[in-house]
């Protein structure tokens, strides 16, 4: 048989993120419609016109571009030396990689979260306010599946534009935020973030990279130029055009990170094009992300300028921190999106048992649907964390949503990058041996969404960054986080809490035995014997609490205010019938669990697990006599490594 005869498979195109995705718009709508800073319809009607045209473009035009870069061949190289031996150092990328950065410029991803004038679609913070970021990620979560990833460079230009705006000095402004900000692909800017060393990874108090001021006979200043030596370990988006790095200003080493600086780095000279003191060592071979160029770099006698305070570089990048673990958790939530519109598209058209299609069969379905409840969670608990930054850029944030964004952005950061990359398992499984295949696009996305585990912090770290806020806050943090999921819980309308009655009381036991483990947690003990291990627990129990919330809440707006409102149905393109509403209580149930006689552990979020595993990791359990820490020691160090010189080669 020749292979166009017999049976061939049916193609699908991954249809529109916006106009196939009604919960991405109900989410996006109900944020802009509500609170206390709410937008009109005829401006929530423009913006959603506009996020229609850019759904088109992602679905066409820039999934054809992304379609061009799918093999080595594209991937970026590195020459060291010219013809004549001479060091040049040249970084060349794919054409594709180049094209989707000038769509990231051209359609202002970066300038629609800023009063700029480069806002040209939405308007940015002086038409939006608030809304301005919620716009802007809507954009970047919809184009992350198509992007190969070049949102994050994208991420850092956004997070050295933040940074500049708050503690640049008027040059320093002036020379470079409408160059990050523009909208010209032949004259935009991207902005790399140089922190990751070798001796601390995660750990900045370990940089080895120092600093010394030009003019060493004068305090120190923002704007003043640096002397800059070290070894960059790990720096994404090497062919940017600046870069934040961190270098240490201090020579006492006990400072720790309190003894460093954030310095803004030209990499290339304007005139000669000579790289400042740079030396690219190699690039860096990975499990994904191949198209992103990512090296090891050398400084020596690198010039950059303070940007901030002096030795406070660890509180003046925080800002970018945020900002780029925003675009980590929106590179999970979009891929996520990609993956089920890619499953379940195939899913309509392949043949299965029974003469039908795979989605008749509730085996298949039913593998597809614990993803499916995962991603509407995440809708929920990412786009009100963007909401609350956007609220706190454009001063429209009380002082306890300043502490829940401190709170909330490292755990939902964490969450969502795990959570996610374990569903595209389930999604590659969906697709059986096609989903293996490379052509296919979902081992890519795989490899592309496990990044997220660790860009901008493993979940561990992260969940350090959370113990962090409770330490400073002095636990107000989260005794304000239950105080307001607990005010939300008495707050439902009758017709949602009658139905999910043993969903909200088993909830509310949750919040209350959470709340009362930590009362006695004796943290002194813990610190001092670096047993933190309860507050990865509590990172995720804080995440599944707030998603079971929001999901309420979302449910409770639906049932009301949606649903009487035939101007708002238009809108989201929804109707608000009885199908639709008993889908989100069905959805609320399956994330929850706590229905009679389960105790919890069908829910999704896995809240009684967690619970049960932070209770048990904040006591001195002992097991026969033994520590439990120990034997836990003791079971994963159990191997005899012996030694390298017992080894002998046979090459």
């Amino acid at each position: 048989m020749r292979a166009e005869e017999g049976f061939q498979f049916e193609r699908f195109r991954v249809a529109s993120p916006w106009s196939s995705d009604p919960a991405l718009r109900l989410t996006i709508l109900r944020l802009f419609s509500s609170g206390k800073y709410p937008l009109g319809t005829s401006e929530i009607k423009r913006l959603f016109d506009d996020l229609t045209s850019f759904g088109k473009r992602v679905e066409g035009e820039y999934a054809d571009i992304a379609a061009t870069l799918d093999t080595p061949q594209h991937e970026p190289t590195l020459v060291q030396y010219d013809a004549w031996g001479k060091r040049v150092d040249k970084l060349v990328t794919g054409e594709g990689w180049k094209r989707l950065k000038g769509v990231c410029a051209s359609d202002a991803i970066v300038a629609e979260s800023y009063a700029r004038p480069e806002a040209k679609f939405g308007g940015g913070r002086d038409k939006l306010g608030q809304h301005a970021r919620l716009y802007a990620f809507t954009r970047s979560v919809m184009f992350a599946p198509v992007s190969k990833v070049v949102l994050c460079p994208i991420s850092m230009t956004d997070g050295a534009v933040r940074v500049l705006e708050l503690f640049g000095t008027e040059k320093q402004k002036q020379e470079n935020i409408p160059k990050l900000c523009s909208t010209d692909p032949s004259a935009a800017w991207t902005a790399g973030q140089w922190m990751t060393e070798r001796p601390g990874g995660s750990d900045v108090s370990r940089t080895e990279t120092v600093a010394r001021p030009i003019d060493a006979n004068k305090k120190p200043e923002a704007g003043d130029k640096f002397v800059i030596s070290g070894f960059k370990w790990f720096s994404s988006a090497t062919d940017g055009d600046v870069a934040l790095a961190l270098a240490r200003t201090s020579d006492d080493l006990k400072l720790g990170s309190k003894g460093l600086s954030l310095f803004l780095i030209k990499i290339r000279d304007d005139t000669t094009g000579k790289l400042n003191g740079i030396r690219v060592h190699r690039l860096k071979r990975k499990l994904g992300t191949k198209y992103l160029p990512t090296a090891e770099l050398e400084l020596d006698g690198c010039i950059g300028e303070l940007v901030g305070e002096i030795s406070r570089g660890v509180a003046t990048i925080s800002s970018v921190l945020n900002i780029t673990r925003l675009y980590s958790a929106g590179g999970a939530v979009g891929a996520l999106s990609w993956g089920l519109r890619s499953a379940t598209a195939y899913a309509q058209i392949r043949p299965a048992l029974g003469g039908g299609k795979l989605d008749k069969l509730p085996l298949h379905t039913d593998q597809l649907l614990k993803v499916t409840v995962t991603y509407r969670v995440f809708l929920q608990i990412f786009f009100s964390n963007v909401l609350l930054m956007g609220a706190s850029e454009s001063g429209q944030a009380s002082k306890r949503d300043l502490t829940r964004l401190r709170l909330l952005t490292p755990a939902l950061k964490a969450f969502v990058a795990t959570r996610a990359s374990e569903s595209y398992l389930t999604l590659i499984e969906s697709f059986g041996g096609q989903g293996y295949m490379e052509e296919v696009g979902m081992a890519e996305m795989l490899r592309d969404c496990t990044v997220e585990r660790i860009w901008e912090g493993t979940p561990a770290i992260l969940s350090l960054d959370v113990l962090r806020v409770l330490v400073q806050s002095r636990g107000q943090a989260l005794i304000e986080f239950f105080q307001d999921i607990s005010a939300n819980l008495t707050s439902l309308p009758s017709q949602l809490s009658t139905q999910l009655d043993s969903e909200i009381k088993f909830l509310s036991s949750i919040v209350q035995k959470t709340a009362s483990i930590l009362t006695t947690l004796d943290l002194d003990r813990h610190v001092k014997t670096t047993d933190l291990r309860f507050s990865r627990y509590l990172l995720d129990l804080i995440m599944a609490i707030q998603g079971s919330s929001l999901l309420l809440s979302h449910a409770a707006w639906k049932m009301t205010t949606f649903a009487q409102s035939a101007e708002l149905q238009s809108l989201a393109e929804v109707k608000a019938d009885e199908r639709e509403l008993q889908q989100d209580v069905h959805l609320i149930r399956l994330w929850i669990g706590g229905a009679s006689g389960d105790g919890g552990a069908a829910g999704f979020a896995d809240l009684a697990r967690l619970v049960s595993q932070l209770e048990a990791s904040t006591t001195e359990a002992k097991v026969k006599g033994e520590d439990a820490v120990d034997l836990g020691h003791g079971l994963v160090y159990s191997w005899d490594q012996g030694t390298a010189n017992e080894v002998k080669s046979h090459l």
